[in-house]
């Protein structure tokens, strides 16, 4: 698409803003609250008395929907030859993130009872729920975010919140079974690049090669009281000893707490291996925006990369050095939520290299 079609658009109030100096928006799976943010140089004049902090906003890049949320902060600079308006926000998890979960006489709640009670009345009135066991339970202590109380429901449950681009919240585990979104090239000899430059990291600093999860639990309606709960959880590839062992209260029972361990260990695989690519544009090759979630091949055969990654975070930026430009984020495909998520054709690996041979992975 061309620049003026693909152009970023702020809709808010009934009123549409474009031609931004400079703006960068970000998505990632990972971190709640998308930020996002504008800036643009205005003339020596008050700014419409609709732009303000909490004011619901729409980014769209062309006609493509790309974040709804609310305004956090509008700053403005003046000095001599300038006068500039920058608009920071974030999307719809923003006030889950800040505002606290109510005090009720019930601590205990399902993951469909805190989306009634605690998120409503914060005005997130769209959800999507899919799959996992959305009976159990877990306990919301005082003064924990609704964001935090929310997570910990979907963990327990086997998926992981995030917000579509449309405002939407969603409840699920990853899609494993989906083709391959786009395919990012980056070969020296080649003539079919698509990836302005590469980074490629490996990094032990948060790998464990075992993790043991300890709790002390009452039971539920399935189990009954477990007061020595323990799971382990290992990963045969580590190729060093780096144990972890963490101590999880609110688990009720040994299925937990396995399934926390389990998470611990493909988290901490999951979030070793990273690489960053920078390319042209905001869409791939076949139009679609870049969104966290995509299944991405990446090909560097100096880097002796033949991978399929899962797109974990994406910025969409833009100013008069740079140009328009994506920064996208990739790690390991069919490691992360590895109990919920079905199971993957393609698994993680280098060219000539071996799958990952950690429990998570072995059945």
């Amino acid at each position: 698409m061309s620049a003026d079609t693909d152009a970023i658009t702020l809709a808010i109030a009934g009123h549409e803003h474009r031609d931004w100096e400079r703006y960068s928006i970000d998505s990632d799976f990972f971190t709640a609250a998308d930020a996002w943010s504008l800036s643009l140089g205005i003339p020596a004049t008050a700014i419409p008395d609709y732009v303000k902090p909490w004011a619901e906003v729409q980014v769209r890049l062309g006609t493509d929907v790309i974040l709804t949320g609310r305004v956090d902060a509008v700053r403005r600079r003046l000095a001599k030859g300038e006068h500039r308006l920058e608009l920071h926000g974030r999307d719809r998890a923003g006030v889950l993130l800040d505002c606290s979960a109510p005090v009720l006489a019930r601590r205990e709640l399902t993951l469909a009872e805190i989306c009634a009670t605690y998120l409503r009345p914060l005005g997130i009135d769209r959800m999507d729920v899919q799959g996992g066991d959305s009976r159990k339970k877990v306990t919301v202590e005082p003064g924990m975010s609704a964001w935090e109380a929310l997570e910990r429901a979907a963990e327990l449950a086997g998926l992981w919140p995030w917000f579509t681009p449309d405002g939407v919240l969603k409840v699920a585990a990853p899609d494993y079974g989906r083709a391959v979104d786009a395919e990012l090239i980056l070969d020296t000899t080649g003539t079919k690049n698509n990836v302005q430059d590469l980074s490629l990291e490996d990094n032990c600093q948060r790998r464990w090669s075992e993790v043991t999860v300890l709790g002390q639990g009452t039971g539920d309606e399935h189990e009954g009281a477990q007061p020595a709960i323990k799971a382990v959880a290992r990963d045969a590839e580590a190729g060093f000893a780096r144990p972890l062992i963490r101590d999880a209260t609110h688990l009720e029972t040994t299925a937990q707490a396995q399934a926390r361990a389990n998470k611990l260990l493909s988290d901490s695989i999951f979030e070793s291996w990273q690489a960053v690519a920078r390319v042209r544009g905001h869409r791939t090759d076949s139009g679609a925006v870049w969104e966290p979630g995509m299944h991405i091949r990446l090909l560097s055969p100096p880097l002796g990369l033949d991978v399929d990654t899962m797109l974990a975070r994406r910025t969409l930026s833009c100013d008069r050095q740079g140009g328009t430009v994506s920064t996208l984020y990739l790690r390991p495909w069919a490691l992360w939520l590895p109990d919920t998520a079905p199971k993957a054709k393609h698994k993680h690996r280098k060219k000539g290299g071996d799958c990952c041979t950690c429990d998570l992975c072995a059945g």
